[in-house]
């Protein structure tokens, strides 16, 4: 990678950096020194307290927070003088990432007993009951596409979640349509929850049915 010489940034006010990150085309020595320097430290923090990780893997999903609706959390820091840029997107950040981990956990445990209940009656079947247990098939059959998909790629065919996100990625609802550029773990994740809201659509279309 070519050096950058950071210390033309140094002297920047924070309007200038406004004004510069919001640009069109981008500025990409501009970006990667705020993003990469300039948001280092809190983002270090935030990475460890909050997901006991490294910055890295939640610079591509910080970076989706920012630039969201035109880099609407960027834009809406004009008028405020209580604080200065830095002080404001660390604020911003770790409620983000503190939500948004607080929401992961929520719904992990809604769906881990449903999820646990499918696998265990999967699981003590074997092959040929499989298919044989028409409940299942019927319900399976009630899914919409995403569903059935991601069930049968990760559950029937037993993928992992990196060999399916070519597939499963335009199910998402990310402003980052080309999952390469995210976290693998993000990824991973995010593919990982689809399964676990599938499983539980399984269960629930299994209980309306008649026994």
């Amino acid at each position: 990678m070519q050096h950058l010489n950071y210390s033309a940034y140094a002297n920047i006010t924070d309007e200038e950096w406004i004004e510069r990150l919001v640009a069109i085309p981008p500025i990409q020595p501009l970006h990667h020194y705020f993003f990469k320097v300039k948001c280092a430290s809190f983002l270090k923090y935030i990475a460890m307290n909050v997901y006991n990780d490294c910055a890295e893997n939640i610079l591509g999903e910080f970076y989706e927070f920012l630039s969201y609706d035109n880099w609407h959390v960027l834009r809406s820091f004009k008028g405020k003088r209580n604080a200065s840029l830095s002080t404001y997107l660390s604020r911003c950040a770790l409620y983000y990432f503190t939500k948004k981990k607080q929401r992961s956990k929520e719904a992990a445990e809604f769906y881990s007993l449903e999820s646990e209940e499918i696998m265990e009656q999967l699981n003590h079947l074997t092959d040929d009951e499989v298919k044989a247990d028409l409940r299942v098939w019927k319900a399976f059959a009630r899914l919409n596409e995403r569903d059935r998909k991601v069930l049968k790629r990760l559950v029937i065919e037993e993928k992992k979640t990196t060999d399916i996100a070519d597939e499963m990625w335009p199910y998402v609802n990310s402003s980052e349509k080309d999952w390469r550029k995210l976290p693998v773990k993000r990824v991973q994740d995010t593919i990982a929850m689809m399964k676990r809201r599938a499983l539980f659509g399984l269960v629930e279309e299994m209980r309306l049915m008649p026994s």
